[in-house]
């Protein structure tokens, strides 16, 4: 059985949100880490950046693959319907959509079917 896009899109987006979800605990730990002084070896807060600066990378990474999204049809960029929270009812920057937004149907530039099967 061939896949449809939205299927398509639904496995790209899995890693990427736990990829997301561990940027965001890195984050957090590296904003609390240097205020619960939890490192006494004299190195005060360089395990807090690190850690934040790691998240961030990973953060970046995953906004940026999401961008990537595109019509299968006319080549046009679908992220908007990851990002804008009037379609994905998230905030991708924060934490991506399990997928495409269930009321939308197809491609709002060149009307191509998000449920069809695609071509291998």
């Amino acid at each position: 059985r061939h896949m449809t896009y939205r299927e398509n899109i639904a496995n790209l987006l899995k890693p990427l949100r736990r990829i997301q979800l561990v940027s965001l605990i890195l984050i957090l730990f590296g904003i609390v880490l240097p205020i619960v002084k939890w490192n006494s070896k004299g190195v005060d807060g360089w395990y807090g950046k690190i850690l934040a600066l790691i998240g961030v990378i990973g953060e970046f990474y995953c906004w940026a693959k999401a961008r990537q999204i595109k019509c299968p049809q006319c080549g046009k960029s679908l992220s908007y319907l990851l990002f804008d929270p009037s379609y994905s009812k998230t905030n991708g920057v924060f934490l991506l959509p399990k997928g495409l937004p269930p009321d939308r149907h197809c491609c709002a530039y060149c009307k191509a079917s998000f449920d069809d099967e695609m071509n291998p």
